[in-house]
This record gives structure tokens, C-alpha cells and sequence, in this order.
């Protein structure tokens, strides 16, 4: 990737911000999930004190860095139920304002009563490992982990469903989330991304839904560029799906258009790892047909599909 074709892109993102729009879809197959359910005795958690978190935009200093983040609280959010957290990482060159209308999350997480959270880099960019940040000794894992205690700290969060999802950069830095704060993270969905650090070893069976196009010119699909292991998409998901010990796969779960979705099941502590795949597909998002890189799909919404995938999944 080169520094001008990048600023090109956080160029695009803010061009096309005012028109972006997004397609509904149904689901994938029920069979990549599992529904989280009613909570068990065991995990009642004790009443959440008055929430303050509000809606906007707002500041964190982590390790000497100032960060910053958007918040966007559902309609049902009332400040007295636990409620999944999820995380919604930019990409290089991008900002926060940005990745909230280019992923067009705020919508499906209105209708599962989601919590997102839009972090934003002092230097749009993540230290997510190959790819792609300018500090590259900057503690940005760290910052996740402060960041959900702010936000857990001021609103009643489900501190066993809290997610992360990204694009580009911020699709790598969700990987290294999977690989290196399993703790926190109940499951990950990174699109357009690869694992970026060295001996990723989770330490527990973290669910994974990832989400790339064939023709992706700036993380390339079908070699090892960018990636710290030098795997290409597929290894790289079939890495995962090893990690996490399942027995059984990859089965395709969905076809349509020309996206297909293959999923690893019989994972220890009930994990699944599902790679969809968009055959053609560029440097996008999909679910809508806007794309700063090559052609985009509406044949699957991948919003839509991450929310669902992280519906199915808590911590132990």
C-alpha cells in the first residue's frame, strides 16, 4: 500500500459520508451461531448504578496518548439492563465519524439494542502489527482495554458480551484483539483484515466472522502480503479455526450472489470460525454499494451479518 493511494481513501470517506446508505439482508444460516440466551444463575450480574454515558463524541488519554471515541447508544438503552458492548474500529487514514456512516452500524445495532463505540487514533492509524500504524510502539491494545472500562464505567455493560469488529486497519487490530485480550473479547469480525502480529495464540477459543473480497488490491486475498505469518485469507481463517480446535468443516453455509460464507464448527468452548468470502469484491464493506477500492456487494450486509454472529456468543 502506498501513503498516497491511503490518503486517497480517507479522502473518499469523507466525499462519499453524506450519501452513504446501506441494504438490509436476511441473516446467515442460524447454524453459525448460537444464541446466547437467557442468563444462567451463575451469571447474574448485580444491578448497574446510574448510567452516565451519553451519545457523542469524546476524549481518553491512555499511556500518555490522547485518543478519542464516539458513542452510539440504542433507543432501547435505558441504563438498566446489561447490554453488549461493541467496538468498531477505522481504518488507516480514517477517523471515527468516518467508520460510524462507512460501516453503517448504528442502524442494526438500534434493532439488537447494541452499544457501539467508534474509537478514534490520534494518527488514523492502529497499532494492529504489519498493519499499519505510524507509532508502532504505541500500546493500542492497552487503549482497548481502557477504553471498555470508560465505557463500562459510565453505562451498564455486559461485561461478557463485549465485541470487536473493524475495518482495513482496524480489521487487523481486531485480530490482534482475538489474539491478545480473549479475556474481554467475546468473539471478533474483522473485515478486510489479517492477523498482523507474530505467535498469535488466544487464551481461550475466541469465535471469529471473518469478511474479505477476492479482489482486494490493498490486503490482498489470495497471498500472504501484510499478514505476519505470510498466510493468505483462507490459511489465515483455517489458522484460526486450528486455534480454536474445531473438528468439523469448513462447510459453506451460505451462497448468494457472489458471496459465500464457509464455517469451522465442533470448537472447543463452542466457538465457530466463519470466513465469507465476496468473489470480486474489493477493499469495502459490504452491504452497500459504495466501495473506495473496487466493486462492492449487496448480495451480503456485512453489518448486519457481524451483529448476528456476535449475538451467539459470551464469555464463559
Amino acid at each position: 500500500m502506498t501513503a498516497r493511494r491511503l490518503s486517497l481513501l480517507g479522502f473518499m470517506f469523507l466525499a462519499w459520508s453524506a450519501a452513504a446508505c446501506s441494504s438490509e439482508g436476511e441473516g446467515l444460516s442460524p447454524d453459525i451461531t448460537r444464541d446466547a440466551g437467557a442468563p444462567e444463575a451463575g451469571d447474574i450480574a448485580p444491578p448497574c448504578g446510574p448510567s452516565t454515558l451519553l451519545a457523542g463524541t469524546f476524549a481518553l488519554s491512555f499511556a500518555g496518548v490522547d485518543y478519542g471515541y464516539v458513542v452510539h447508544l440504542p433507543p432501547s438503552y435505558d441504563g438498566t439492563k446489561r447490554t453488549p458492548l461493541v467496538l468498531n474500529w477505522h481504518g488507516l487514514t480514517s477517523n471515527a465519524a468516518q467508520q460510524q456512516v462507512f460501516s453503517a452500524f448504528d442502524a442494526v445495532a438500534d434493532e439488537e439494542g447494541l452499544i457501539v463505540v467508534y474509537p478514534n487514533s490520534p494518527d488514523a492509524s492502529w497499532n494492529a502489527g504489519t498493519c499499519c500504524a505510524s507509532a508502532t510502539m504505541r500500546d493500542d491494545v492497552g487503549f482497548a482495554r481502557a477504553l471498555v472500562a470508560e465505557i463500562s464505567g459510565k453505562a451498564c455493560v455486559d461485561a461478557k458480551r463485549i465485541y470487536s469488529t473493524g475495518m482495513s486497519n482496524g480489521a487487523f487490530m481486531s485480530f490482534r484483539l482475538g489474539c491478545e485480550a480473549a479475556d474481554l473479547f467475546a468473539a471478533v469480525a474483522p473485515v478486510a483484515g489479517k492477523i498482523g502480529v507474530a505467535d498469535c495464540r488466544p487464551a481461550r477459543s475466541v469465535p471469529l466472522l471473518a469478511i474479505h473480497g477476492t479482489a482486494d488490491t490493498l490486503v490482498p486475498y489470495a497471498t500472504g502480503g501484510l499478514s505476519a505469518d505470510m498466510m493468505t485469507v483462507p490459511e489465515t481463517a483455517k489458522k484460526w479455526a486450528d486455534l480454536d480446535a474445531c473438528t468439523e468443516g469448513p462447510n459453506t453455509i451460505l451462497e448468494r450472489g457472489n458471496a459465500r460464507c464457509e464455517s469451522w464448527t465442533g470448537c472447543k468452548d463452542g466457538a465457530t470460525v466463519t470466513l465469507c468470502t465476496v468473489e470480486g469484491g474489493g477493499h469495502c464493506w459490504p452491504g452497500q454499494s459504495f466501495c473506495p477500492y473496487g466493486t462492492s456487494t449487496v448480495d451480503i450486509d456485512a453489518s448486519r451479518e457481524i451483529a448476528a454472529f456476535f449475538r451467539g456468543f459470551k464469555l464463559p
